[in-house]
């Protein structure tokens, strides 16, 4: 049971793979009830079901965990001539040691276990998903402030030449607008970074 935790990382992989291959039958339900609905039906009407490796993983898993107590209800239920115990049909050992399976102290582990790495896994992928929208957004808004910082400084280079020409006729007829003039294109350069 402690394998399952171990590959947590493997499962959080795995279970991103399985949302994206489905993403589309639940990105189409109208409200979150059917969505769920969706989910709980998806081996009746998914053909590829039993193909993704998220439910290869957790047939493994439940094996693993189960296998030996179905083995051991199986026997239980099965009389040494191999006639079952319980009634004829393979169906209804089938579905006595289901109820047994399900009534055991394994079973209980086993999605007790299940259910705090589920909610283990599918939380780190939320917070993984929200950090990398923040990141994106950050991204985004950086390259704009870039842009308009870039488009910003180009207007001022642009106009530098007109700055110059404007200073030195300033400075020849008054000497107190120099000051100010000389202290216009360093507002352009720094207006970005103040910003």
């Amino acid at each position: 049971m402690s394998e399952f935790a171990e590959d947590e990382v493997e499962l959080q992989s795995l279970v991103k793979q399985f949302l994206r291959s489905i993403s589309d039958k639940i990105s189409s339900a109208p409200s979150p009830e059917c969505a769920e609905e969706i989910l709980l039906h998806l081996e009746e009407t998914d053909k590829n079901f039993h193909n993704y490796e998220f439910v290869k993983y957790l047939r493994q898993y439940v094996e693993n965990a189960l296998g030996s107590v179905v083995e051991e209800e199986t026997n239980n239920l099965t009389r040494e001539d191999g006639q079952h115990a319980i009634g004829s049909g393979h169906d209804t050992l089938i579905h006595a040691v289901t109820q047994r399976t399900r009534y055991s102290a394994e079973y209980q582990q086993m999605i007790h276990t299940l259910k705090n790495t589920m909610i283990t896994v599918v939380e780190s992928l939320k917070n993984k998903s929200e950090e990398d929208q923040l990141r994106k957004e950050e991204t985004h808004q950086e390259k704009q402030h870039r842009q308009s910082n870039i488009q910003f400084t180009d207007n001022c280079s642009d106009s530098g030449s007109s700055f110059s020409r404007v200073r030195e006729n300033c400075l020849q007829m008054m000497p107190i607008n120099a000051c100010f003039i000389n202290f216009l294109p360093l507002c352009c350069i720094l207006a970005p970074i103040s910003g």
